[in-house]
Order: C-alpha cells, then sequence, then structure tokens
C-alpha cells in the first residue's frame, strides 16, 4: 500500500515535469504537441484521485530516497497533501483542457506549454515534500514560471508588450521578499536541530511549538513568504495593482490567471501556513496574522468594489478570500475547527476561483479582449451559457449556503471565530466581525461585476460565442461547485478530522448563520438598486467629493505602488546609474568584480555566524 501511494505521487511530479522538455521536441507537430502537454497534466489528475481514493487518513505515507547527513528528502503524503495534490492536478488539467480553444492562435504556445507543464509539476513537487529542501525547490519553480507566464506576451510590440514584461519581473521580485524569509526560516533550522525533514518532531504535525534563540523573529521571517506569495497587505500589488498603473499578473493570459489564482502560485501560501501552524504557538503571530489578514481581506474588498477591470476584479476578490482562510487559521480554540475551515475554503474557492476566472476568459475572448466591464453590458443574450455557468461562480463567491460549496466552507469560519470569540479568546471577535462585513462586500461587488457584464444594454461590443471545449470545462466546473457542497460538510472534513457520520444541516450554527445570511442579503438587494439594470456608475458617489476622492484612491491601489516606486524603485534607480562606471563592456573585468563581491559576502556571513 505505502509503495503504491507513493508511486503515484512520484507519477504525478514526475510526467508534467519530463513532459514539459518532451514537448519542445514536439514544435513541429502543434496539435500533436497541445494535446500531449494535456495528457501529461491529465496522469497526473487521475493519479491524485488514485491518492485519494486509496489514502485511508489513518496513517502518513513517507518515502525517503536520498539520506544525507541527518536529513532525509523524498515524497511525505498526509490529509493536507492528498488534498492539495486532488485540487492542483485536476484544475490544472481542466484549464489546460480550456487552453486548447482559448490558446489556438497564439504564436508562442510552446513556451507557453512548458511553463504550464513546469508550473504544475512544481506545484505538486511543493506539497508532497518530506524536507524543506524540497519543498523550497518546489516553491522556487512556481514562483519562475508565473514569471514567465505573466509575462506570455512580452514579444508583443510597443506598450502591448512592454507591461507584460513588466509585470513578471514584479511578480518575481516581490514574491521574491518571501523567498529571501523562507530561505532564512530553512537556515535558521538547520542549524538549530541540523535537519531539514518533516518527519522532525520540531515541523510534523505535532504541538511543539519553535523553539531555539529566535522564535518570534524566524516566525515572521517565515510569514514573509506567505504574505508575498498570496498577495497579502502590503506586498499585494504584484497579483492586483491599481487601474492606472496596470502591471500586475492579470497582464498573462486569462487561463494563466486561473491557474495562478485557484490551483498553483497564490495557493502555495496557504498551503505553507496550513503546513506549519501546528509548530505556530505564540499567540504574537497570530495577533499579526490576523491583523494582515484583516486588513488585506477589507481593502481587496474595497479594490474589487471600485476597479472597471474584469479580471482585476476577480484579483482583488481572491486576495481579499485567500486573507480568509488566513483569518481562518489564527482560530486556535476548540481543537482545529478553524484550521479545517480555512481548508475547506482553500477547496471551495479553488473551484468557484477557476469557473470565475475561466468565465471571464470565455467572455473576454467572445468580445476582442476588451476587459474593461463599462464597455460590456448586456451580454445576457449572446451568451447564454457563459451567463448561467458565471451565475453559479459568482453565487459561490458570494457564499450563497446549501446550494454551492462557498456558502459551507464561509459559514464554517464565520462559526469558527463566533464560537472561538464567545467561549475563547475576545479577540476573536475581530475575525468574526471581518468575517461578516466582507461576506456583505464580496456579495456587493460579486453581484456589482455579474450585472455590469451580463445585464442592461449592450454598449457596442462585437460577439464572437465561444465553442465547445470552453463550455464543456465551465460545465464540469459549475457542478463541482455545487455538488462538492455536498460533501465538504461530511465526507470531505471527515478526510480530516477521522469522523465518521453524514451532517447536511446541524453544522450551521444559529447566530453565525443569520449573520452570514443577513451580509448577503443586504449586499445582494444593495447591488440590485445600484447595478441590477447594468448601470457602470453610481450618482453619489459621482457627485459628492470625498466619496469621489476615496474612489480614486482605491483604484490607484491605495498608492502603494505610488510609494514603492519613490522609495525603493527610483533610488536603486539612481544607484545604479551612478554606478555605471563599473560597466566596462568586458565581460572577464565583470566576472572579477562580480567573484569579489561574492566572496565578500561569503565571509562576512561566516564571521556573522561564528560570532
Amino acid at each position: 500500500m505505502v509503495q503504491t501511494i507513493i508511486l503515484f505521487a512520484i507519477i504525478s511530479v514526475a510526467v508534467p515535469i519530463i513532459g514539459s522538455f518532451l514537448s519542445l521536441l514536439l514544435k513541429k507537430f502543434p496539435t500533436v504537441r497541445d494535446f500531449f502537454s494535456v495528457s501529461t497534466i491529465a496522469v497526473s489528475a487521475i493519479m491524485s484521485i488514485l491518492i485519494f481514493g486509496t489514502y485511508s487518513g489513518e496513517t502518513d505515507y513517507q518515502l525517503s530516497w536520498l539520506n544525507w547527513g541527518s536529513n532525509q528528502s523524498g515524497i511525505y503524503l498526509d490529509s493536507l497533501s492528498v488534498l492539495m495534490v486532488l485540487i492542483v492536478s485536476i484544475l490544472s488539467m481542466l484549464i489546460a483542457f480550456f487552453s486548447l480553444e482559448y490558446m489556438r492562435d497564439d504564436e508562442h504556445k510552446a513556451r507557453y506549454w512548458f511553463f504550464i507543464q513546469m508550473f504544475v509539476g512544481g506545484m505538486l513537487l511543493l506539497v508532497i515534500a518530506q524536507d524543506l529542501v524540497l519543498l523550497f525547490l518546489g516553491w522556487e519553480i512556481v514562483g519562475l514560471c508565473s514569471c514567465f507566464l505573466i509575462g506570455h506576451y512580452f514579444m508583443k510590440k510597443g506598450e502591448e508588450g512592454e507591461k507584460p514584461a513588466k509585470s513578471g519581473i514584479k511578480a518575481l521580485i516581490m514574491t521574491g521578499i518571501g523567498d529571501v524569509g523562507l530561505l532564512a526560516f530553512l537556515a535558521w533550522v538547520y542549524y538549530e536541530n541540523k535537519q531539514l525533514g518533516m518527519s522532525n518532531p520540531l515541523l510534523l504535525n505535532t504541538s511543539t511549538p519553535l523553539g531555539g534563540t529566535f522564535p518570534i523573529i524566524m516566525s515572521i521571517l517565515l510569514l514573509l513568504a506567505p504574505i508575498t506569495k498570496s498577495a497579502q497587505f502590503p506586498l499585494q500589488s504584484w497579483l492586483s495593482a491599481g487601474d492606472t498603473v496596470d502591471v500586475d499578473a492579470m497582464q498573462g493570459p486569462t487561463t494563466v490567471s486561473a491557474l495562478i489564482h485557484a490551483a498553483t502560485m497564490v495557493k502555495a501560501g496557504v498551503y505553507l501556513v496550513a503546513r506549519f501552524s501546528p509548530i505556530w504557538d505564540n499567540e504574537f503571530f497570530y495577533i499579526v496574522l490576523m491583523i494582515i489578514a484583516g486588513v488585506s481581506c477589507i481593502f481587496a474588498a474595497f479594490g474589487a468594489l471600485v476597479t472597471t477591470d474584469l479580471k482585476r476584479v476577480l484579483a482583488y476578490s481572491t486576495i481579499s478570500q485567500l486573507s480568509y482562510m488566513f483569518l481562518a487559521f489564527t482560530v486556535r480554540e476548540a481543537g482545529d475547527t478553524g484550521l479545517i475551515a480555512g481548508q475547506m475554503h482553500l477547496l471551495s474557492h479553488s473551484i468557484f476561483k477557476a469557473l470565475l476566472f475561466l468565465s471571464a476568459g470565455a467572455v473576454i475572448h467572445s468580445i476582442a479582449n476588451e476587459r474593461d466591464m463599462k464597455k460590456m453590458g448586456g451580454l445576457r443574450k449572446e451568451l447564454p451559457w457563459i451567463y448561467g455557468f458565471m451565475m453559479i461562480g459568482v453565487l459561490g463567491l458570494m457564499g450563497i449556503p446549501i446550494i454551492t460549496n462557498g456558502g459551507y466552507s464561509k459559514e464554517m469560519i464565520i462559526s469558527a471565530a463566533y464560537e472561538a470569540a464567545v467561549h475563547g479568546t475576545s479577540m476573536h471577535w475581530f475575525t468574526f466581525i471581518v468575517g461578516v462585513l466582507v461576506a456583505f462586500l464580496t456579495t456587493l461587488y460579486a453581484a456589482r461585476m455579474f450585472f455590469m457584464i451580463f445585464h442592461g444594454k449592450n454598449r457596442g461590443v462585437h460577439v464572437h460565442k465561444p465553442k465547445y471545449i470552453m463550455r464543456i470545462v465551465l460545465g464540469i466546473l459549475a457542478v463541482g461547485v455545487v455538488a462538492t457542497g455536498f460533501v465538504i460538510e461530511g465526507p470531505v472534513r471527515n478526510f480530516f478530522t477521522g469522523d465518521s457520520g453524514y451532517h447536511l444541516i446541524h453544522h450551521f450554527a444559529l447566530v453565525p448563520f443569520l449573520c452570514a445570511i443577513g451580509a448577503i442579503i443586504l449586499g445582494l438587494g444593495l447591488a440590485y438598486l445600484l447595478y441590477g439594470k447594468g448601470q457602470t456608475e453610481v450618482g453619489f458617489v459621482e457627485n459628492i467629493g470625498v466619496f469621489k476622492a476615496l474612489r480614486t484612491y482605491v483604484a490607484n491601489g491605495f498608492y502603494i505602488d505610488h510609494f514603492y516606486n519613490k522609495v525603493f524603485v527610483q533610488p536603486v534607480y539612481w544607484i545604479g546609474k551612478k554606478l555605471s562606471f563599473f560597466k566596462t563592456g568586458k565581460i572577464n573585468w565583470n566576472m572579477i568584480f562580480g567573484g569579489i563581491v561574492a566572496l565578500l559576502v561569503v565571509v562576512v556571513t561566516l564571521v556573522v555566524v561564528i560570532v
């Protein structure tokens, strides 16, 4: 049994990574290459289903194939990694299948398929790694692939190529801040314990808290990794920037956006916090995480409420929903209630966000790549299938109870926060209040987006209806949004807790349930009054100076990028210009100079460590 399930895991990782290189050899056979690329990811999806069906939940599985000193490298599977493998591989397969039609006329599909397969393989490696070295390798593969996929259109002329190129580099640099924090944490763990394996009691599912010389400092350094990867405040602008900046991850193909938001990249940060949550037994850490997540949750929701770029609305939504998960992880009372609720919302969000992004891609593809919602409207008649599928995704995002997965997982988070606030620590009232407030804001911006796209009158866009591949994928995801809602409370939750039985309704605690329902009804009613007929502007916002100024402030991404440009980017450019005389154009001199600098860095580092 152990050998079988581990073999499935190895195949799921190896096939897309090897396939990424093999697909380059099929450049002269584009049709074969496209279907081959999809098939490698499909193999991972099949393996993930076999793993999920084989995994009993009673014991964890691990296989070490490389021993170096007291460390081991290999595969590690528990309930969290098994669920992540299932999410990553199946959603990636559907997105890749969708790409067959969406990217059909792209001139650089060879590069696209290479990085898509590598992206999926890197994420799978990250979630099943037994040791921190392999985890970090997968972490870096994901970051590098996202850079190239976001910048996929860099070959275009003028601004159409410049923005994607800058966006890819921006994502790599900003997420690199978290990479440094994670690397520092790895170095500290090895210094303190001489081990980096997940089988180490320090890093396995145990109540043992972080020990050593600098536990709080290293906890914060480790926190940098999920904050940057999952685009939390104040490092969220690589994923979704202000409308006037327009340099963010949304410059990539919409299929890449779906992959980043639903199955890879940003989910890596959530996975990291969930994986390391048992060792964080420090109230200070959870307060920091709670504040960051709470601020990110609200700020991103307001960002989604004012932007008119369809993809950027969904990007802000992702930031807000990821913050929801982080807030759930901070609920430590009553066992692992908050941790499980956060993981359930990770599953729900992955499915309905894949549906929403691919629906948005189908809309954008149908109207000549137009993303401005002000220019849409009335598309319900021309795109009835997309209208229906996207409605289900919007309902999932709103968290409509009983009929969507988002309704179950969101209510689980709100209930966990409420119970912790009543029977545990009063600071969880913050989590509960933020959860209810953001439920209202989410409903408001989701309904606004839907009304602006499909209701009212067509504002002059020409519609080209998508073909069957897109419809099939969207239909599967729409069914998934509804179907998984019925299993979250029973089988999936029991998968983590080890409980038995199936209870569909009893989970809903009265007070948090009524608060969540009230927030949704209020948000939906207000959205209908303001945007129900396809309106693009709200009169009192445009006519009252204070509201207009606030709208401008939020639409500019809270001027975070402007701040970074003034404080960091411009000084670096200035320093680079002053040091430009070092550019001799002679590679030998440059190599010697670079070597001297690297040697000095190593010497200084050794001196600091020894002292």
